[in-house]
């Protein structure tokens, strides 16, 4: 059976780093039957991209999401789709030239259809000095996801052989790597609660749906997260969101007194690591990051004190 694709780019404000993710998307060696663009920003498309499109005979289509809000622009762009797999690529990524040849193989050997999702891999540049190095192997070691529910449908999926030794069951896919069954696309939605840059939202989405339907990660899929600078939210702003979007997800996990407790070791622990960083790395974002998570949390206490003084 002969599956086609859907490549969903959310955009913001990002007309260079745009191009070069549709081009990579265009030149595949099994190109998408359709490219999706879906823009939450103040510029417009650039031209090129449905040029390029229709130059490549790919399905184009570009809407405007009203807010800026990537799990909106997510959720408008998979409502849209007309693929049997759809992939959400964000615009700071590229596709290499066999990406989507090798992603179809995999959900075309599937032939139950039991796999709902794939995950590749997101390959940043590397890091430069030993203060980058640290950090990324500091994080990875923080960043566990211990307060999340174990609930993993994946692995009650007895895979095809030649799938076995290419898929390992996944309770988190990186955001901007994740592909979905069409049926799959066509009922899942990331939380729009997650709003603007949105941290967070796909572990949130995976462990909501992963806990039904069996997504996958293929550790030797790749792309390249290029990290566009533009458009990317201040150190502040990023530390601000991140106290109350780990606390929401936490609470729609629905888990226990242990999952507060960990996820409370997880906030501390991320303090902890951005002050321990001051010195070896870039001090004004660490202490920026410090100084968004103390007005989240500000956020968070605020809130709730309204609720208890007069349930607004």
């Amino acid at each position: 059976m002969t599956l086609s694709a859907s490549v969903i780019i959310c955009t913001h404000d990002r007309p260079g780093p745009l191009r070069r993710a549709a081009d990579s998307a265009l030149a595949q060696t099994r190109p998408p039957a359709e490219l999706i663009v879906v823009n939450d920003g103040d510029g417009e498309i650039d031209p090129a991209v449905p040029e390029a499109a229709a130059a490549a005979a790919v399905r184009f289509a570009a809407v405007r999401q009203g807010r800026p809000c990537l799990p909106a622009s997510r959720n408008r762009g998979m409502a849209l789709a007309r693929g049997d797999v759809v992939m959400l690529l964000d615009d700071d990524m590229v596709l290499p030239r066999r990406f989507l040849e090798r992603l179809l193989a995999l959900y075309e050997a599937d032939v139950a259809g039991d796999v709902a999702g794939i995950g590749a891999v997101a390959v940043e540049p590397a890091r430069h000095g030993l203060g980058g190095r640290l950090w990324a192997a500091a994080w990875s070691l923080l960043d566990s996801e211990r307060w999340l529910p174990r609930r993993c449908a994946a692995r009650h999926v007895r895979l095809p052989a030649v799938l076995r030794s290419r898929l390992a069951p996944a309770r988190r896919l990186t955001g901007g790597t994740i592909s979905l069954r069409a049926d799959v696309a066509a009922v899942e939605r990331f939380d729009e609660g997650l709003g603007g840059y949105a941290l967070g939202e796909d572990r949130e989405f995976c462990a909501r749906v992963g806990a039904r339907r069996a997504l996958f990660l293929c550790p030797s899929l790749h792309l390249v997260h290029e990290k566009a600078p533009a458009a990317r939210p201040l150190a502040r702003r990023v530390g601000r969101m991140y106290v109350p979007n780990m606390l929401r997800i936490a609470a729609a996990a629905g888990g226990g007194a242990g999952t507060w407790l960990l996820m409370g070791v997880e906030i501390a622990g991320a303090a902890a690591l951005h002050a321990a960083f001051v010195p070896l790395g870039d001090a004004r974002a660490h202490l920026g990051f410090l100084a968004g998570m103390a007005a989240g949390a500000g956020d968070v206490v605020g809130r709730a004190l309204r609720r208890m003084l007069c349930g607004c």
